[in-house]
């Protein structure tokens, strides 16, 4: 599989999950495709998108939430499954893209190269739903199960590395304002208050 067919799959099975995306390429090619403003794209924050996530999903318990993390990101806190597995959030999808490599600082190997069993990690950590995916037939074919099953759901999706990739156009505003749109977004979208007069 490659990131972009990836994310065109997940996609079309999103439907009104509220997504949280890595920095680097899971970022990237997620706003490729999408364009969406309900994503929350982790600019600056290796590490931390599968805990942002997490943290949302446990304030918004009857919305679907995904992460599309990277294994770049997860290799940086792995601790966050077990803090999953112990929260049991039942709305929250953990999708790892695992292409082997930092694919945005010139497809540097990662660490631990080819030998690192993310699936087998995550069942350790307590999540009894982790399945590894390694084609598009296959991955289109599990969403529809993957969407309705109650969480935690991990599932390691595994891309080609891409030696040619060009990054993806990401999003063209960060920061400040990436938080508000995320935020404006989220109140029109769940109906809820996200932010008081002043703007926090």
């Amino acid at each position: 599989m490659k990131a972009n067919e990836c994310m065109q799959v997940l996609a079309r099975h999103r439907g009104d999950a509220v997504v949280v995306c890595a920095l680097g390429m899971a970022a990237n090619e997620w706003w490729a495709v999408t364009r969406s403003e309900d994503s929350f794209y982790m600019h600056g924050g290796m590490g931390f998108a599968a805990s942002f996530a997490l943290g949302l999903a446990l304030s918004i318990p009857k919305t679907p939430v995904w992460v599309l993390n990277s294994d770049g990101s997860l290799c940086m806190n792995t601790g966050c499954l077990i803090t999953e597995a112990g929260q049991q959030p039942r709305n929250l999808k953990h999708f790892v893209v695992d292409n082997q490599c930092y694919q945005t600082v010139e497809t540097m190997p990662m660490v631990n190269d080819g030998l690192s069993d993310y699936t087998a990690m995550a069942r350790g950590a307590g999540i009894a739903q982790a399945i590894s995916i390694d084609s598009l037939a296959d991955l289109d074919r599990l969403m529809p199960e993957i969407v309705s099953a109650p969480g935690p759901y991990f599932v390691r999706l595994r891309l080609e590395a891409e030696p040619d990739y060009q990054r993806a156009p990401p999003a063209n505003y960060e920061g400040p304002e990436m938080k508000y749109r995320f935020g404006r977004a989220m109140e029109k979208k769940l109906g809820i208050k996200v932010f008081g007069p002043r703007g926090f």
